[in-house]
Formats: structure tokens, sequence, C-alpha cells
């Protein structure tokens, strides 16, 4: 019997350790899943934080590829538009010397049309005296053939002279209506309409001072003035 109560007594006393053991695991464990549970819990609170920040990166990451984007597209815009001006600042530039280059032509051009139409204007008064001349020594040996019944022998050196006279008038070339149709073509062929109408005008004046030299030179040869000795 003291035996088996002896046992007993070891076995209580055993029991009554392995409680106390068990007692202090659970205490144990309970205080590691309090801190497995913290650690859970601020695993948890960065992870959230941390898909917050992803967010709020991927959101400016996106804003910073648009805004790339806008600043790439408006740069080849700007680009466009810079070739765009050059190619137009270059045309104006070629326009303007084609322009400068014609105006020096035209100028030119239109110095060698006056100098040809004063040197026709000259010719065209030359010859109006001319015809005027002729047609006053024409009325002149006509008078004098209708008074060479009664003074022919005092009306024969003046025959002679006027005829003489005819004679070198005659020499001299050109016809009026051939000259006056070269003068006009002169003035009509003008390259601005602006000359045009002031060559036009000045040619209308040119040709009424010409008929009245013509009508003075008349006026003249009739009256035996102009008539050279």
């Amino acid at each position: 019997m003291s035996l088996i109560d002896g046992m007993l007594g070891d076995c209580g006393s055993e029991v009554a350790r392995l409680s106390k053991e068990l007692e202090s695991s659970q205490e144990a464990l309970k205080r590691t899943e309090a801190v497995l549970q913290t650690i859970e819990n601020a695993h948890v609170s960065q992870t959230s934080q941390l898909e917050v920040r992803i967010g709020d990166l991927e959101r400016d990451l996106g804003k910073t590829g648009s805004s790339l984007l806008k600043v790439k597209k408006e740069k080849k815009h700007k680009s466009s538009e810079i070739r765009h001006l050059q190619q137009k600042i270059q045309n104006h530039e070629e326009m303007g010397a084609r322009r400068s280059t014609e105006t020096v032509d035209s100028r030119s051009d239109l110095f060698a049309r006056l100098t040809r139409m004063a040197i026709l204007f000259e010719s065209l008064i030359t010859v109006r005296k001319r015809d005027l001349a002729m047609a006053g020594i024409e009325g002149s040996l006509s008078e004098l053939q209708l008074l060479r019944g009664n003074e022919a022998p005092s009306l024969d050196s003046e025959e002679a002279r006027l005829l003489s006279c005819k004679g070198e008038w005659a020499v001299s070339k050109g016809d009026f209506n051939s000259i006056l149709a070269g003068l006009k073509s002169e003035c009509t062929i003008v390259p601005d309409s602006e000359g045009s109408e002031d060559q036009g005008q000045a040619v209308e004046d040119r040709e009424a001072g010409a008929d009245e030299a013509g009508s003075c030179g008349a006026t003249k040869g009739g009256d035996g003035e102009a008539v050279p000795t």
C-alpha cells in the first residue's frame, strides 16, 4: 500500500507539474498568438498603405506618360509649323527675288520701248512735216499750171525750184501711217495696265501735238514761208 501510495503521490506531483507547464504553455501560446495578430495587423496595414501608394504612383505615372505624349505631339506639331514657316519664308524670298528681277526687266523693257517711241514720234513729226510740205508744193505747182498761160517765162524758174524742193522732200524715207501704226503698237504692248493707260494718254497728247504742228506747217507751206529756197 505504501508503495502504491508513493507512486500515486509521485503521479499526482507529476500531473500537477505538467498542469502548470500546460498552463504556462497556453499562456505563452496566447502571447504568441497576440504577437502574431499584431504582426498580421501591421502587415495588413502596411499592405494597404503600399497598395494606396502603388495606386498613386500608377496614376502619377499615367499622368506623366500622358503629359510626355502630349509634349511630344506638341513638339512634333511645332516642328511641322516651323518647317512650314521656313518653307513659306523661302517661297516669299524666291518670289521677291523673281519679282525684283521681273521689275528690273520690265523697267529695262519700258525704257527701251520709250526710246523706240521717242524715235518713232520724231520720225512721225518729220514725215508729217514732209507730207504737208509736199502737199504745199503740189498746190503751188497746180497754181503755177493755172497761171502759166499769162506769165509763162517768169514762172519757169519758180516751177523748177518747186520741183527741186519736191525731189529733196521725196528722198526722205518713211510713211506716216506705217510709223503711226508702229508707234501705237509700242504703246499698246506695255507690261502693266497703269503704264498702258499713261502711255496711251501720252500718245494721244503727242498725236494732238503732231496734228497741231502739221496744221501750222500746212499753213506756212500754203503761204510760201515753209518752202526752202
